[in-house]
């Protein structure tokens, strides 16, 4: 009796492991085809564009850019900024209550400005800070702007776009520096940091 039951139970057992394999195999299969819809032509060459895009805009020449390509890059208001060199209304750009940590980038061409660390609320209506980082290129003021009555130009060391003026009245604020770079909003970029947190 044991042993007619052991043999009958037999093929059965080997039906259950069978069955086992195939619900394997299907599901390895399942598993494949969705790493297969990952990798599809379309995916594939957006991937491929993408870094081609990126590493073309490593390679531009930005102060051989022409006027009609600004024109399509920027918004009228980025344009007017950096290459007519015109100056926002006060509070008007939203980078003027931007708060979070991170670094703020050229709007024109992505070099980086400023740190948000290096901000302060100078009550003028325009984004100010009291550093800016190596991407940012003084011009001479003249006289004018030694003795206080002006500001020394600031363009992008990258794409020659200006960025604003540079004051000596920091003082005013007890900045470190005893410097004001007075900053149109449109032609910043602002990129957070991975935490993102509100500079205190």
């Amino acid at each position: 009796g044991a042993s007619t039951l052991s043999v009958a139970a037999a093929p059965s057992g080997r039906r259950v492991a069978n069955t086992r394999r195939l619900l394997d195999l299907r599901s390895v299969g399942r598993r494949e085809a969705s790493i297969a819809s990952l990798l599809t032509p379309t995916v594939l060459l957006g991937r491929l564009h993408r870094g081609t895009a990126r590493a073309d805009e490593n390679q531009i020449d930005w102060r051989k850019v022409s006027d009609e390509e600004w024109k399509k890059r920027l918004t009228p208001e980025q344009y007017f900024i950096l290459r007519d060199r015109g100056t926002e209304r006060p509070f008007s750009s939203p980078m003027y209550n931007e708060k979070r940590k991170g670094t703020y980038h050229c709007s024109g061409c992505g070099t980086p400005l400023f740190e948000s660390s290096k901000k302060f609320n100078s009550g003028t209506g325009w984004p100010s800070f009291y550093d800016g980082l190596p991407g940012v290129e003084v011009k001479g003021g003249g006289l004018a702007a030694l003795v206080g009555l002006a500001g020394e130009e600031l363009v992008c060391r990258t794409c020659e776009g200006h960025l604003g003026d540079r004051f000596n009245d920091g003082i005013l604020w007890n900045t470190p520096t005893g410097l004001r770079y007075c900053i149109d909003g449109y032609a910043l970029q602002f990129r957070p940091s991975a935490a993102g947190d509100s500079v205190s």
